[in-house]
């Protein structure tokens, strides 16, 4: 690698539609349960390009059809991160290897609108599924 990133090192939470909820990690790691399912052959994982950066989502379903609006709810906390599309949990991943840092809301290759967005600080995880 040639040091030069096309994006921020960053652990990133998929919102492109049918993926929602999917992390790809970009020079930053996660681990999640069923790694082998969710994101290849072991051998194949990394965090850089042309290495398996995205892992899938645990969901089918839990967007609304192209036109209207989702909700997604994202918290993050010491190296946890968990991911709900529309009340459903997408994805829960442990053991990140980044605690901290900024976030960045971005949209790449197709327009996307944001109807509202809040940052609110929390001290622990949601327990439950909602």
């Amino acid at each position: 690698m040639d040091g030069m990133l096309m994006f921020p090192k960053s652990i990133e939470v998929q919102m492109m539609h049918e993926n929602a909820g999917d992390f790809w990690c970009i020079a930053e790691d996660i681990k999640t349960d069923n790694m082998i399912d969710r994101r290849g052959p072991e051998e194949n994982w990394g965090i850089i390009e042309g290495k398996g950066r995205r892992i899938k989502n645990l969901t089918d379903g839990s967007e609304k059809p192209l036109g209207e609006w989702n909700s997604m709810s994202i918290e993050c906390l010491k190296n946890e991160i968990k991911v709900w599309v529309n009340g459903d949990l997408v994805n829960y991943g442990y053991n990140a290897t980044v605690k901290s840092g900024h976030i960045a809301i971005q949209a790449e290759g197709s327009e996307v609108e944001f109807r509202k967005l809040e940052l609110i600080p929390i001290t622990s995880l949601s327990m439950s599924e909602e």
